[in-house]
């Protein structure tokens, strides 16, 4: 019996791969017929794809980078990689218009983003969909639109002479994944179809003897939706990920026909992340972390684990502007060189997090395990019987044997939810988690619910375990608001992000306070940059108490023009060390940044610890920095003047530069960078005073100079700047730093002294390498 079954089974197995074989040869070969377009996606190379049936003509690729992306591995042969912003196909509306009793759609699809959407869009019938084709003029009722939205949920549109259809599927398609799509508009049987993966996951009824009613006014669109939302960077609702063999048929296909989808083949991850296309861009910083692509914010959770550094960031997968956020995955062996890896949490359906992984930190639990912990953004608060859209949540690693660490497990419950009287309602995000002896302590930003100011809330739990079987045992209890400014002004915001609470010592260990720091907010109202206090900790109330020269007046750690902001703190168990991470913001307009295909930088890591007397922090870039030099250009010590130093750097030039200078007896000098005779970038020092200027700033940041009170060490100045093509790094005598973007012409790469009455007794220039 157990034969006849096996037989049996092969049998029907062979049948299927017969019909499969044998559909996908009908379809080909229905030129005169019903056979519309077939795009194989086979060329491998150049700007055009060629329709297989021989019905249109060769067609362009649109993309705003150049080669384009396509990938030897498919379904059937090649696939072409969208790049979620710039990517898309055109036929004019006189080569290819969709219309009449029957219409059906086949293709391979392997999405790697959702975009956000409203959520209640879909019962407002307001939704906005990533479109996969695309031809319609909903106001006309007219054309047909295949796309998906929030969570990869399928959405059939026809606009036919009966009036509009909307079929929604009853599965999602899975991120990073293949997927086979097909649609079915089946008027002379009256009804539509939705399939996915091979099963019918949504069915309609339309009149009997309905036809298609043709969108004439609009081109085919393959990857682009004909009625997109707009922004300054780009266009939204556009596909992102790879396509493979699309067929499009005036005939329809039936149940059986779609068992030849069911085998859905494996994709390799590699083949879909975000390509390193843009190292010739001469304004994206070569040695600094990011995303190959698109936009990125915050990088934030630090944290070591057998031997690897994580850092993860606010990602948007599908372009350069603020929105579908979540967390990207950065790792390194020693903090400088960050490889991207697969994002770590997205949204998700039917978990804690629904709309935005927004900031956050990691901690290890009481076996060592790290724990990331998240705001989880969910805009159906109400309905879930919150109080606000911003909640906490937690992952765990689903993996630890994966030496990157790149799957995560969103927990099924939120690690804490906001009540009232805990800070102000809509203000709850950024955990930061300290690990003191007692238990953990866990900061977040919040507004002041006594004064218009912002504030920071600390919850404590006495336990933090992940437990075998996924669950993870915690107990936070609200303990109060960590500290207010009595006064607050618009300066100081009305909400105090990414705040993070942290012991930190001198170096030889013999004083140790808290630190204290955070950026205030919101961004279009107050000064967003780095502000820290030192004091004292109280793990009992759970309050700070600042130094007396820090009581109401928080200092600034970077004076840039709010270029270096979003802080982030790791405690490294490996160096017992230290260390501040910021976001870089690049400045230009949304425009610039859509055209470029990149928006922001991770900062350099840079050490942090107390001076001698624990007054104040000290700061400089981690030293592995010196590692990356590639060729040391000038090394020299001894008693220099301004015309000897300027004859040292006559042959200087790069924009890719670690620069060191030390002065004596100084009271004013200026050192020029990315210099030519009508650009340049100036950092000054000046009667106790530093600042920086430049003549090519980006459209977005503000005019004039930036800066900031220094003092100088016995009448010492040591300047050390890291020049990485439009981003400039300088640190001050390990006291402050200056961060500021150079948007300079290619030919704009001098380096001179302007202008100085002090001796230089140290120069040091190296060549960085990428």
């Amino acid at each position: 019996m157990r034969k006849q079954i096996k037989i049996l089974v092969a049998l029907v197995v062979f049948a299927i791969c017969v019909f499969a074989v044998a559909f996908g040869f009908i379809l080909q070969n229905k030129k005169d017929e019903n056979m519309i377009l077939h795009l194989g996606f086979n060329e491998g190379s150049g700007t055009v794809v060629s329709d297989l049936s021989g019905h249109l003509a060769d067609a362009t690729v649109h993309d705003r980078l150049q080669p384009l992306q396509w990938r030897s591995k498919g379904v059937d042969g090649g696939s072409l990689l969208f790049d979620g912003d710039s990517t898309y196909i055109q036929y004019d509306k006189e080569e290819c218009l969709i219309e009449g009793e029957t219409f059906c759609v086949s293709v391979w699809l392997a999405p790697r983003a959702f975009e956000w959407d409203d959520p209640q869009a879909k019962s407002k019938g307001t939704q906005a969909l990533t479109a996969i084709i695309s031809q319609y003029n909903a106001d006309k009722t007219a054309g047909i639109l295949l796309g998906y939205q929030r969570f990869g949920q399928l959405c059939f549109e026809v606009g036919a002479t009966d009036g509009w259809h909307t079929l929604w599927s009853k599965e999602d398609l899975k991120r990073d994944c293949w997927n086979h799509v097909a649609a079915v508009f089946d008027g002379k049987a009256g009804e539509m179809r939705l399939y996915l993966n091979g099963d019918c996951v949504g069915e309609a009824e339309v009149e009997k003897a309905t036809s298609i009613v043709p969108a004439k006014q609009k081109a085919f669109l393959i990857g682009r939706n004909s009625n997109a939302q707009r922004l300054a960077a780009g266009e939204l609702n556009m596909f992102s990920g790879l396509i493979d063999d699309l067929m499009i048929c005036a005939d329809v296909m039936e149940d059986k026909q779609m068992l030849a989808y069911s085998d859905v083949p494996q994709l390799d991850y590699e083949e879909i992340a975000l390509p390193n296309v843009l190292q010739e861009d001469e304004f994206r910083p070569a040695y600094h972390g990011a995303p190959y692509q698109h936009w990125m914010n915050e990088p934030h959770a630090p944290f070591y684990y057998n031997g690897k550094y994580h850092l993860f960031f606010q990602q948007n997968m599908t372009g350069t502007y603020w929105r579908n956020i979540q967390w990207g995955h950065l790792v390194s062996d020693d903090m400088v060189h960050w490889t991207p890896i697969k994002e770590a949490i997205v949204p998700t359906r039917d978990s804690v997090v629904l709309d935005g992984v927004w900031s956050g930190n990691a901690t290890y639990d009481k076996n060592g395990i790290p724990l990331l912990f998240f705001t989880a953004g969910n805009d159906s608060f109400k309905q879930a019987g919150l109080l606000s859209n911003q909640n906490i949540g937690v992952a765990y690693p689903k993996n630890l044997s994966d030496e990157n660490l790149t799957e995560w497990m969103i927990y099924d419950q939120l690690a804490v939810e906001q009540k009232p009287g805990q800070g102000r309602l809509g203000e709850f995000r950024d955990p930061y988690i300290l690990k003191m002896q007692d238990g953990w302590y866990m900061f977040l930003c919040s507004g002041s619910t006594k004064t218009v100011g912002g504030t920071v809330l600390v919850y404590k739990s006495d336990k933090l375990e992940l437990k075998e079987d996924g669950t993870i045992d915690m107990d936070w209890k609200y303990l109060g608001p960590l500290y207010e400014l009595s006064n607050p002004t618009a300066r100081f915001g009305t909400s105090w992000e990414l705040p993070s609470v942290f012991s930190i010592t001198n170096r030889d260990g013999t004083v140790t306070k808290t630190a204290f720091i955070f950026s205030p907010a919101p961004a279009s109202t107050a000064d967003n940059k780095i502000y820290y206090m030192l004091g004292a900790f109280d793990d009992e109330s759970g309050s700070f108490v600042p130094d007396e020269a820090f009581s109401e007046n928080p200092q600034i750690l970077d004076y840039g023009d709010n270029v270096f902001t979003g802080p982030s703190i790791l405690q490294d168990p490996n160096t017992k060390q230290t260390y501040l991470f910021s976001i870089m913001q690049d400045q230009r307009s949304g425009a610039q940044e859509g055209a470029a295909g990149w928006a922001h930088t991770v900062g350099l890591t840079r050490q942090i610890w107390l001076n001698e007397d624990g007054s104040d922090l000290c700061m400089k870039p981690i030293d592995a920095l010196h590692t990356y030099e590639k060729e040391i250009l000038v090394d020299e010590a001894g008693a220099f003047t301004m015309a000897q130093i300027n004859e040292m750097l006559e042959d200087i030039k790069g924009d890719q530069l670690h620069i060191r200078m030390t002065f004596t007896d100084v009271t004013q000098c200026e050192l020029r960078l990315k210099a030519s005779e009508k650009e340049f970038t100036a950092l000054t020092y000046q009667n106790g005073n530093i600042s920086a200027k430049t003549t090519t700033r980006g459209k977005e940041a503000k005019p004039g100079e930036s800066g900031g009170p220094l003092h100088p060490d016995e009448g010492n100045l040591t300047m050390d700047i890291y020049i990485d093509r439009s981003l400039i790094e300088a640190f001050f005598n390990e006291q402050k730093s200056i961060s500021i973007r150079s948007y300079s012409k290619w030919d704009a790469q001098s380096v001179f002294l302007a202008d100085c009455d002090a001796i230089v007794t140290q120069i040091y220039i190296a060549e960085i390498k990428d």
